[in-house]
């Protein structure tokens, strides 16, 4: 078997790998996991205020669909198509690319200070942030006192025509909370929940669009940030109770890329304090506190590794997917990248 060096851990500054990437040619292509074009704006465009001569092409779309462009890339033999940086959800494809030597290895400054479960130990990628999927509410339509916070509450009459979820049988990491939902109340708690008519759409961002709107009162298939914004009609909530999902948005450099050097400053940027400290959920470093007031993500009732571990079970995804496409029905609606968030659903 091959073995790996000891890698040492990045010295240089920001500004020195700045410098490094704009000697390089000042270009950065980045493929971003995500159901809504815009969904990255809110980090990348404080990457591009920070360092304004790097040249950012980047694209946002589901996270499987980016995968299988970079393997068709990868098939071609060149450079052309392959991008500077992979930032995926589906976080089994970088065990597969790392075992087949696709990744490059290399250790951010900060590297220590990363949870060690969501990290290779040999470098070849790291989580970048935390994403936790829970309860989304907004007080206009349900009062705060009466939000749902437990998979029970949603099974409560006044909810009715106010819940929007999620497909989980079009998005892996739905897919998952309705499999702990299954694990703890039962099937039958799923058939209940389908039985309560909720609006189902594409993608999660569509659930926040639609709370932050006023035209639905609560989901928990979706993402917002933990401390609610000034004068805001929205809140996001952790269970009272039960387990909820939590993953670290993971991100790698392949061998094949062409800026290394750039792919390098926003992978150290990403995992500095700069950016760190001003996410919206669960920072990736230990050293960093959560907003909102809410500790360390081990102290929460919440796994990534967890789910880490359910998304290298394919078969029984797959198997698991089928059975609430009997149970839900087919998927309706445009690709998520492709929504009308101006309309209803």
């Amino acid at each position: 078997m091959k073995q790996l060096k000891t890698l040492a851990i990045e010295t240089r500054s920001l500004d020195e790998l700045y410098t490094a990437a704009q000697q390089e040619g000042g270009t950065l292509v980045l493929r971003a996991g995500g159901d809504k074009p815009d969904q990255i704006d809110y980090y990348l465009d404080m990457f591009k205020e920070r360092f304004p001569s790097i040249k950012v092409t980047h694209s946002v779309d589901l996270s499987f669909h980016h995968g299988s462009r970079y393997d068709n890339a990868r098939e071609t033999g060149g450079k052309a198509n392959v991008p500077d940086v992979i930032q995926l959800q589906t976080v089994h494809d970088f065990d597969y690319y790392a075992e087949h030597g696709l990744l490059e290895a290399y250790k951010p400054k900060h590297w220590d200070k990363v949870f060690p479960d969501h990290k290779d130990p040999h470098g070849r990628w790291t989580g970048l942030y935390g994403v936790t999927f829970s309860n989304y509410v907004n007080i206009d339509v349900i009062d705060e006192s009466q939000a749902p916070r437990d998979a029970m509450d949603y099974l409560d009459p006044a909810l009715k025509g106010k819940v929007v979820l999620t497909y989980p049988h079009s998005d892996d990491a739905v897919l998952y909370q309705f499999w702990n939902l299954k694990e703890k109340y039962g099937w039958e708690y799923l058939e209940e929940l389908v039985a309560t008519k909720p609006t189902w759409v594409r993608g999660t961002a569509m659930p926040y669009v639609a709370i932050n709107n006023g035209w639905y009162g609560a989901s928990f298939t979706t993402f917002w940030a933990f401390a609610p914004q000034p004068n805001s009609d929205t809140r996001f909530l952790l269970p009272e109770e039960d387990y909820f999902l939590t993953w670290f948005q993971t991100a790698a450099i392949p061998t094949q890329a062409k800026n290394k050097a750039a792919a390098k400053l926003y992978l150290n940027w990403m995992l500095s304090e700069e950016f760190q400290g001003k996410w919206l959920q669960f920072p990736v470093r230990m050293d960093v506190e959560a907003p909102g007031g809410y500790k360390s993500v081990q102290h929460h009732n919440t796994s990534p590794a967890d789910f880490h571990r359910f998304m290298l079970k394919r078969e029984m995804i797959e198997r698991f997917r089928l059975q609430l496409l009997q149970l839900i029905g087919e998927v309706e609606g445009d690709p998520p990248i492709k929504i009308d968030y101006s309309v209803k659903p």
